[in-house]
């Protein structure tokens, strides 16, 4: 009987060992609700902190610099077709170039949502420098004109003695409808 004393003893000893050990050490580790309400304080009046020095000013300078940003960039997507003015600004640029414009047809509006294409077709009469010519020029405008479907055909028939050609070309210039 001694011996089933003594070995209850030991396992009970251990039980009580192995309880402390594994409930009553972990209670030193975690922290108590006020504790955690605590760090979450000092958290926020870091982040108050953080605001007050400047951090919202920075904001402020940085939606402002996307503002111009948009301002600028909306200035190449005219609100209005200005067909009328294109025509004017393409027939001098064309002048300059030393090439005649022998079409100008603009096709029919394409609603993209929040822009609008405004693709016309172009025909054009001179040398390959002066097409280029033309091209370097139209890409210099303030605004955006995309050079799509370019067909050169020649040498065509002319008293200069220039090798001249025919060009077809399809451009699309862009509009924000009603105003944005």
């Amino acid at each position: 009987m001694n011996n089933k004393l003594l070995i209850s003893v030991f396992f009970s000893i251990i039980i009580i060992v192995g309880y402390l050990y594994l409930f009553e050490k972990g209670k030193g580790t975690q922290k108590t609700e006020t504790e955690v309400q605590e760090e979450i304080k000092q958290m926020e009046s870091k982040v108050e902190e953080l605001k007050s020095q400047g951090s919202e000013e920075s904001i402020d300078v940085q939606i402002k610099t996307l503002k111009q940003e948009i301002l600028q960039a909306s200035t190449l997507f005219p609100k209005e077709a200005g067909i009328t003015s294109l025509l004017r600004e393409l027939s001098i640029i064309g002048d300059s170039s030393g090439l005649q414009i022998l079409l100008f047809e603009p096709q029919e509006l394409i609603n993209e949502g929040i822009y609008e294409e405004i693709p016309i077709k172009l025909k054009l009469r001179g040398t390959y420098k002066q097409v280029a010519s033309f091209l370097y020029g139209i890409s210099n405008l303030g605004r955006i004109i995309r050079v799509q479907d370019m067909k050169i055909t020649g040498p065509v028939n002319n008293t200069s003695g220039l090798i001249m050609t025919e060009s077809e070309i399809l451009i699309t210039t862009y509009r924000i409808p009603g105003g944005a």
